[in-house]
């Protein structure tokens, strides 16, 4: 048990050191801000620039400046990822439509539509629009990841550096 922990405690500095690798905050980089003033606002908008006191961010056709002191946590944009319930979802419907339109064009020799003498068609379509579907929705509803950024190294560090995570 001894030898566990020294162990984790020489490679838990080496774990922060790789965590600590600098990413370049350049105009045009999505941020969200969280700043206290009277309330608790969120801000997310484009990085324009960094001054000594203020943070500014551009947000549809307009400009926020940020006060520094204001500032309780800022999130650096890594991209957006589909979104798995909106795949789920969108599968789970297409899989339906799928097997509707399926089911209608499944008349057999006695009228009969669905239950008929081959259900092919039925199943081949819930496959295809199911598979539609989950394409769709994983892909109309992704999600925009957030890193959580060091805050001080934005009053401090000439170009602003932001840390990264596990990458």
């Amino acid at each position: 048990m001894r030898v566990r922990l020294v162990v984790l405690a020489l490679c838990w500095p080496l774990a922060a050191l790789h965590s600590q690798e600098v990413v370049q905050l350049i105009p045009a980089t999505r941020l969200r801000v969280s700043a206290s003033s009277p309330l608790l606002l969120v801000q997310t908008g484009t990085y324009r620039a960094l001054t000594d006191t203020t943070l500014v961010l551009a947000a549809d056709t307009s400009r926020l400046t940020i006060p520094l002191a204001n500032i309780t946590q800022v999130e650096l944009s890594r991209g957006r990822k589909p979104s798995v319930a909106g795949g789920v979802v969108g599968f789970l419907l297409g899989a339906a439509a799928g097997g509707a339109v399926g089911c209608l064009a499944n008349q057999d020799d006695y009228g009969v539509y669905c239950g008929g003498q081959d259900d092919t068609k039925v199943i081949v379509g819930a496959a295809l629009g199911g598979a539609a579907g989950a394409t769709l929705g994983a892909l109309l509803f992704r999600r925009e990841r957030w890193a959580i950024v060091d805050g001080t190294r934005l009053r401090t560090d000439p170009p602003v550096g932001i840390p990264r995570r596990g990458s």
